[in-house]
Formats: C-alpha cells, sequence, structure tokens
C-alpha cells in the first residue's frame, strides 16, 4: 500500500476546480472512490512560473505519482505538451487525446435533447444562443450539434442569433442577452451557455419586467447545484457528476493495477434533461 499517490492538476486557464460547481463535484466523487480503494491524492503546482522550471511530467515523476488526473480549460496549452504519452496512467475530464483515457460527459447528446424539446414540443422557432469559451472543445461541441439540430428539425438558425462568450462568465452573459433582447425581432427562447452564467441573463430578463415563460424563454446546461435555487426552476440538461468521477476513478486505478497507459479510450457518461418551467408553450 505503500506509495499508492494519484496526482491531480486542475487549473490553466479554469477557474478553480474547487469553486467550480461542475468539476469539484466530479473531484469530490474521484477522491472519495480512490481513497477507498487505498490511494491518496496529491495536487502538483500548476502555477505558470514554477511549471517553467518543474514540468508536469517532472512532478509526477518527482513525486513518484502512479497516475495523473488532468482536468484543465486547454488541453493544447504548452504546459501540457509533454504529458500525453509520458507513459504513466493519465485521466482527462471533457477532452479526447492519444496516451489518456477521457471521461466525457455527452455533450452531443445532450444539447440536441434539449433542442429538439424546444423545436418539436414547444414548438419556438426563434432561438438564440449563447456559446462557451470560443477555444473549448466543448463549447465548440453543443454550438455544432445545436445548429445541425436547429438544420435537420427544419428551424435554421439566423447567425445574429448565435453570440460568442465563456463558461461562468455572467457579466458577458448579461451582455449578450441585453443584445439579443434589443433585438427588432428578438428571439423567443435564450440558450444559456451553463446554469452558472445563466445567472446574468436572468438578472436582465428580471430588472426588464419581463415574465418568464411568457414574455421570454430560456435554458442551461449542466444542472449545477444551484439549480435548485431559480424560481421558475430553470429547463437544462444534468451532467451526472457522481458518474464522470467515479469512472474517472475506475480508469485509473485500473490502469496502475495494470501497469497500463490510455491509448485514446473515451467513456461517454449520459445526460438527462430537466424540463423545469423555462420554456413557454407556443401554439
Amino acid at each position: 500500500m505503500n506509495n499508492r499517490k494519484i496526482g491531480v492538476m486542475a487549473s490553466i486557464n479554469l477557474d478553480s476546480v474547487l469553486t467550480h460547481d461542475l468539476f469539484s463535484k466530479i473531484l469530490d466523487q474521484f477522491k472519495s472512490y480512490c481513497e477507498q480503494n487505498g490511494f491518496i491524492l496529491t495536487f502538483i503546482n500548476s502555477a505558470s512560473q514554477f511549471l517553467a522550471k518543474h514540468s508536469v511530467v517532472d512532478q509526477v515523476k518527482e513525486q513518484d505519482l502512479k497516475g495523473l488526473l488532468l482536468i484543465t480549460g486547454n488541453y493544447d496549452s504548452p504546459e501540457l505538451i509533454d504529458v500525453f504519452g509520458a507513459g504513466f496512467p493519465l485521466v482527462t475530464i471533457d477532452c479526447t487525446r492519444d496516451g489518456a483515457v477521457s471521461i466525457v460527459s455527452d455533450n452531443e447528446s445532450g444539447i440536441r435533447t434539449l433542442t429538439e424539446y424546444i423545436i418539436n414540443e414547444k414548438k419556438h422557432r426563434r432561438l438564440a444562443y449563447i456559446s462557451g469559451d470560443a477555444d473549448s472543445v466543448v463549447a465548440q461541441a453543443r454550438l455544432k450539434n445545436f445548429i445541425s439540430t436547429c438544420e435537420s428539425l427544419g428551424c435554421p438558425i439566423s447567425r445574429e442569433y448565435i453570440c460568442e462568450s465563456r463558461f461562468r462568465d455572467i457579466r458577458l452573459v448579461a451582455r449578450r442577452t441585453e443584445e439579443l433582447l434589443n433585438m427588432e425581432v428578438p428571439p423567443t427562447c435564450i440558450f444559456f451557455p451553463d446554469d452558472f452564467s445563466a445567472i446574468g441573463g436572468i438578472n436582465v430578463i428580471h430588472n426588464r419586467g419581463l415574465d418568464v415563460p411568457k414574455d421570454i424563454s430560456y435554458c442551461g446546461y449542466d444542472g449545477v447545484n444551484l439549480v435548485g435555487l431559480f424560481d421558475p426552476q430553470i429547463c437544462t440538461i444534468m451532467q451526472d457528476t457522481e458518474a464522470m468521477g467515479t469512472a474517472a476513478a475506475k480508469e485509473m486505478i485500473r490502469m496502475i493495477d495494470n501497469n497500463d497507459t490510455g491509448h485514446g479510450e473515451e467513456i461517454v457518461i449520459p445526460t438527462r434533461i430537466q424540463y423545469g418551467h423555462t420554456v413557454s408553450q407556443l401554439h
């Protein structure tokens, strides 16, 4: 049982994982499962000034870590170039790379289910989409599948209804919501990038005295803890953070026990829709 240490690197262009609604829950479940199986977790230093002299791979070797869980907003960061293919068990979240096993939430199915529900069942045709970070693989996948789903359902989206923003950026989402509502022909439903940043858009809607969902509809993504505080309850996609954390831990331990490394495997975790009460029924 000696030296059964697993490293965690969580940052680089991402808010602190410990205060991030989604990733903190994944990490907590990962930690719980690993500890139950005799492993301990240790964070490695992700500060850029430290990484300049002590690379991620160097830190893994120096601390004799058996594997590494990597959670970041930018897997293409120069600091991570030598991580993939370094020859130790590596697990990533929401990003598939050779040399690692990736635990991926089913973003394609999630956004497709949400879009089909709003178009087919709720009969909305003027949909606006506020996207997450432009360089995010997750944001790109969701936007691509949103557009393709709309087109397949005979509901092409005007480019002026698609806005670029950032995940968890309340102020920027508020600004984008203002721009959408100020249009001569505003959308009937707004897709927010995530439930946290949706707060910005919701505040704009409330400050205008608009009734939800009578005057404007909206939906989110993630299903974080604060969703239960929204009134009315937000329509959103719930990501299974418990299943993601458990899968990450199981794959990590499997690789350690078998003296194996990842080879670009992708484990997709299903999502589910929470219908809520923020999308009106149109006729």
